[in-house]
């Protein structure tokens, strides 16, 4: 998707204020941005579905042992927790939605690797690419702002254009 496309796409798209792409081993998927922490901890709650092709990335300014907890998620999802250079850390595969008749019980799940941010795909995810801990993501996003988040490998990939 090109920056003109994903712009005009945030403009004319009520109710998305931050989005764009993340890549992960050739595959890019369209991005939800949760950056604030009330859309960090409303995620991906109350969802009923999620297209193969799509995830929420989580951004935060400083590393941290950041946990998610399925509180109100209806869906299961696959996690990756990842460095500021895009390094997968950690993992969970197929992370089960909590009981409603758990209430606020719901185990929490990662975080035990410190990370900078950590991004949520469709369950089945990591099993269908083929990704795993060592591996790298790259993000190119477009902020309601007007600025952009460019890193992981995508920040690399642009690095070693403006050095040719």
């Amino acid at each position: 998707m090109t920056p003109l496309l994903l712009s005009l796409l945030l403009a004319i798209t009520p109710g998305v204020a931050d989005g764009g792409l993340v890549m992960a081993k050739g595959h890019k998927f369209l991005a939800e941005v949760a950056r604030s922490p009330e859309e960090q901890a409303r995620g991906l709650m109350y969802r009923q579905s999620m297209a193969k092709d799509r995830c929420m990335i989580f951004l935060y300014d400083t590393d941290g042992n950041h946990r998610i907890w399925m509180k109100n998620c209806i869906i299961a999802l696959d996690v990756v927790w990842v460095k500021e250079d895009g390094t997968v850390v950690e993992t969970s595969e197929r992370t089960p939605p909590c009981s409603p008749m758990l209430g606020d019980d719901c185990p929490v799940y990662g975080g035990t690797i410190p990370a900078r941010h950590f991004v949520e795909f469709p369950a089945g995810t990591l099993a269908r690419i083929g990704l795993r801990k060592g591996d790298r993501l790259g993000w190119n996003l477009a902020l309601a702002d007007g600025s952009k988040v460019v890193g992981g490998a995508q920040a690399d990939a642009r690095k070693r254009k403006v050095k040719s």
